[in-house]
């Protein structure tokens, strides 16, 4: 069983189990940040080029592709400990299990503590606007709760580095308010205290271990939605009318949708000229808009890159269309108006809680160490692509010939991996 300490030791937040794996190259096509290899039979990740987005384990036919997730034995390890869920677990149960209900369960799981985020949601949304009216500039202004956005913005798009908003997201947030409360009441340090949030995707694992804008993580780590399901539906299913009395619950719709695509841009209620995209493929095209000085207009971008947000992560059970509604519904039922106190936020953002502890490096994926020699080896791989054959056939173990002739100019490959070329050793030195 993996634990806490074995993941912290790894660079990425999923892993391929070999025996599983027959190389069918699904997981490489896919792959948006081409990090993907099939060698011998087998696929392999390149840690340094993966933004952690989770697609190969959405798309993997064999389940070969492993969420490195927390455990129950992660949490045990622990005097005292803490979960709270994503707000998108409360979609998974249908309409008729109320958030009240899914946080009352899991306190029969063994946990000495269990929240609602959602108020946390909330304060972050007030947050944001704060930060936003003291701060015209720069814009377009893009959210920083989603991991992979972030990660994909340091290594693909460093240039919009200084666009991400310096505010943490409800998850950190929330971890960093409990650990404050639970020292006082306890008296514990925060070593003894194990904070874990329920995670609709394995790239919330990669901003616990290695965070980028925070000096460290205010969580412990994150169990993931499909695991702990099962355990939550059997616990509902105990639930009696004395538990019902108790009321964990706390947040208004606003909280409730913070997951669902457009749900950070619904908090921002007064802030004009926000937008909210969503989806692996959409999220990259605006990214590259705002590059390239198209929304310039836009105040604030919401990118998640799953479908419907986190309510389509790759460790969700239930359809995201279906979540979705659910949701609405919440939406409906709980209101749209903040439940936090306006003034007690304002106070924290001032005194800073809110706000990130470091700036985030870039780590863009570049073919050289120095711009003369990236340039001289996007030469090399630009003549080496024009001797393969221009298939997307993945039969060289790329996910594509221009890839191919990126690895061979870095030594990772040989043009004769591709069963096509029909060239000689010597074009391949030339």
């Amino acid at each position: 069983m993996t634990t806490d300490t074995d993941k912290k030791k790894r660079s990425r937040s999923v892993l391929i189990v070999e025996p599983k794996c027959n190389g069918c190259v699904v997981c490489m096509m896919a792959c948006p940040a081409r990090a993907i290899r099939v060698k011998n039979g087998r696929a392999y990740i390149i840690g340094q080029l993966c933004v952690d987005c989770g697609e190969c384990v959405r798309v993997c036919p064999r389940q070969a592709v492993e969420p490195l997730v927390s455990t129950y034995r992660d949490v045990a390890e622990f005097q005292v400990t803490v979960v709270f869920p994503s707000p998108s677990l409360y979609s998974q149960f249908g309409d008729e299990v109320m958030p009240n209900d899914v946080l009352l369960a899991l306190t029969k799981l063994g946990f000495d503590y269990v929240y609602d985020i959602g108020p946390f949601c909330e304060m972050v949304s007030l947050a944001e606007i704060e930060w936003l009216k003291n701060n015209p500039e720069p814009r377009p202004v893009i959210s920083a709760t989603c991991p992979v956005v972030v990660r994909l913005i340091a290594k693909r798009f460093p240039g919009l580095i200084p666009l991400l908003i310096p505010i943490q997201p409800p998850r950190e947030t929330a971890a960093r308010y409990i650990r404050r409360l639970l020292r006082t009441k306890t008296g514990l340090p925060d070593e003894a205290i194990g904070v874990f949030q329920i995670t609709p995707c394995a790239s919330k694992v990669q901003s616990i271990t290695n965070p980028l804008a925070l000096r460290q993580s205010y969580l412990t780590g994150a169990l993931g939605i499909a695991d702990i399901y099962g355990d939550i539906y059997m616990a509902l299913k105990e639930l009696t009318p004395t538990d019902h009395d108790r009321m964990l619950f706390r947040s208004s719709g606003l909280g409730l949708c913070w997951d669902a695509a457009g749900g950070e841009v619904m908090g921002l209620r007064h802030i004009e000229g926000a937008l909210s995209v969503h989806g692996l493929a959409e999220t990259i095209q605006v990214l590259e808009d705002i590059e390239s000085g198209r929304l310039d207009d836009v105040t604030f971008v919401e990118c998640r890159t799953c479908p419907d947000g986190c309510l389509g992560g790759c460790l969700t059970v239930a359809n995201h269309y279906r979540a979705r509604a659910t949701v609405m519904n919440f939406v409906q039922m709980f209101g749209a108006r903040p439940r936090v106190r306006p003034a007690e936020v304002k106070q924290l953002w001032r005194e800073g809680f809110f706000d990130s502890e470091k700036e985030i490096p870039p780590t863009p994926t570049t073919l050289g160490r120095t711009p003369i020699e990236a340039l001289k080896n996007i030469q090399e791989a630009q003549r080496l692509e024009r001797l393969l054959p221009g298939k997307l056939c993945g039969a060289c173990g790329a996910p594509n010939c221009q890839t191919l002739a990126e690895d061979v100019v870095l030594g990772r490959a040989r043009l004769s991996n591709c069963p096509l070329f029909t060239g000689s050793d010597q074009e391949e030195t030339a």
